[in-house]
């Protein structure tokens, strides 16, 4: 599936699993937190250490085969009922995930539940599940006449683009050309909604509809448009010579972006006849162009791409000065290596340090990684261009990298990088222990972003408190926390748009 890759990583989507295959209660016997005879007298103990020993030897294969998956899903099953609203939503959302049907009763109540952050969940959770009685009751959810809220229009609006393909029908495609009749301005969020859920799945059996709703002249929204471009081309839809360069040269700003991405990134490469275009928005197109066309011309090598990139080091926008280093690796090969480092070493400016380091692909010298290790160290530094330096080392020398890594996770109060050095201290072999990368209490309960990013890693002492939160006489409040943890680490997390924002509704209904 082409998208956004590593050349845009503020536009990368956030992960998203759809959890398919049918659910399996596990039976008591053979459920590995059930403690055994002779452990009788321990009963906790015996819950933490047969949870630990099932992670450990069951290898944490395709979701749907996991037993940690069946695990959680079979308590968040027993959390429908629960009566605090945002576990309920949780629950219904992870239940979900699972595929099967069993449970789409209970789903289906949740969504005219009276508190609005366990309906919208609930919604969502409707066109997850994929049941056969989804289409019907997300059809009528979006019946404008019934009175629905915005929240909750758009949650059934991203539920209908989450369903499975055989399942959805002509649903999908008659709520897409549905818009077009309707107020466009009004239903900007929903039909956003609609089309990051359709991201997720392979929109190709929606393509005509897409490009109906593309070609209306009453549809003006440049995120909108840019989005139905990104999952036309990804449907395989086809524009002749004459229409992309009318796209490059007539239309917005985003949709070149988008365009010029989909070349960057994905299987098309970008004909010689656009390339005049493609340089010239290279260099006098917004920001987000630039950098696209950039790495479009990177592609091709074409050389005139190295001076531009020379320039793009110099930009004070992280993603084009990180694609102009990425471009002169790329197209001046290993000798320019030596002066880009210098290059890098030198730069003073917070965000332009950022970028260059983390784009820095060449195996680093011997001085470079002293500078990057230096700069890790220096708790005098901007947190970005420490965990830059840190992930610089760590893909040379993760033993070095390790107590850098520990102690950016422990201090840092940027979540979105607690993601990536998780990432990074799991591949170091055993996990370090909770207390070298957690400030004060090691309950996760008080740190809910870090345990999310642990969680997507299986890192034990987060998973055995996951378990263990999750029992039956557990806190409502941190079971609400365990169970939103979970989704997004593993389930379903706020997916971004190919330009720009998602909708605040979509925001509101996921709880993000």
């Amino acid at each position: 599936m082409a998208g956004p890759t590593d050349h845009y990583p503020r536009h990368r989507n956030l992960p998203y699993y759809a959890l398919s295959g049918q659910f399996v209660n596990v039976r008591p016997e053979q459920d590995p937190r059930r403690p055994r005879r002779d452990r009788a007298r321990h009963p906790g103990a015996a819950h933490r250490l047969g949870a630990a020993l099932t992670l450990l030897l069951c290898g944490f294969a395709q979701a749907q085969d996991d037993g940690l998956a069946r695990l959680v899903t079979a308590d968040a099953a027993r959390l429908l009922h629960s009566p605090d609203p945002l576990v309920r939503g949780e629950a219904a959302l992870v239940v979900s995930a699972g595929g099967a049907n069993a449970w789409h009763g209970r789903i289906a109540e949740l969504t005219t539940d009276p508190d609005p952050a366990a309906r919208a969940r609930a919604i969502v959770a409707v066109g997850l599940q994929s049941a056969p009685g989804s289409p019907l009751l997300l059809a009528d959810l979006l019946d404008e006449g019934r009175g629905h809220t915005s929240t909750d229009r758009t949650a059934a609006a991203f539920a209908v683009g989450l369903l499975a393909p055989d399942l959805a029908g002509t649903l999908t495609s008659s709520v897409l050309t549905g818009f077009l009749r309707g107020n466009l301005r009004r239903e900007q969020d929903p039909l956003l909604a609609l089309l990051l859920g359709l991201a997720q799945r392979d929109p190709q059996a929606h393509a005509a509809s897409l490009l109906r709703v593309y070609d209306d002249d009453s549809l003006r929204d440049a995120r909108i448009r840019a989005q139905l471009l990104h999952l036309l081309l990804r449907a395989g839809h086809t524009f002749d010579l004459r229409q992309l360069r009318r796209l490059l040269e007539r239309s917005s700003a985003d949709e070149r972006t988008a365009l010029l991405r989909w070349f960057a990134d994905g299987d098309a490469v970008v004909a010689d006849d656009l390339l005049p275009v493609v340089e010239r928005l290279a260099r006098q197109g917004g920001a987000g162009e630039r950098a696209a066309a950039l790495a479009t011309l990177t592609r091709r090598r074409h050389l005139p791409a190295l001076e531009i990139a020379a320039r793009a080091m110099r930009s004070s926008d992280a993603v084009e000065c990180g694609q102009g280093l990425r471009s002169v690796l790329a197209i001046g090969g290993a000798g320019m290596r030596r002066a880009l480092e210098r290059h890098l070493i030198a730069e003073d400016d917070p965000v332009r340090k950022t970028a260059l380091l983390t784009n820095f692909a060449a195996p680093p010298s011997t001085e470079l990684l002293a500078h990057a290790a230096a700069l890790a160290a220096d708790g005098g530094q901007p947190f970005d261009v420490r965990t830059a330096g840190a992930v610089l080392v760590a893909r040379s020398d993760p033993a070095r990298a390790a107590p850098l890594l520990r102690d950016l996770f422990r201090a840092t109060t940027r979540t979105e990088s607690l993601p990536q050095l998780a990432a990074l201290l799991a591949q170091g072999g055993e996990p370090p222990p909770l207390e070298k990368l957690l400030h004060g209490p090691c309950d996760l309960v008080h740190h809910p972003a870090q345990w999310q990013a642990l969680l997507a890693v299986e890192h034990p002492a987060a998973v055995r408190q996951l378990l263990a939160t999750l029992e039956p006489r557990g806190d409502a409040a941190a079971q609400g926390l365990a169970l939103q943890a979970w989704r997004r680490a593993r389930v379903l997390s706020l997916p971004l748009p190919v330009v720009g924002e998602p909708p605040a509704t979509l925001r509101a209904a996921l709880g993000d």
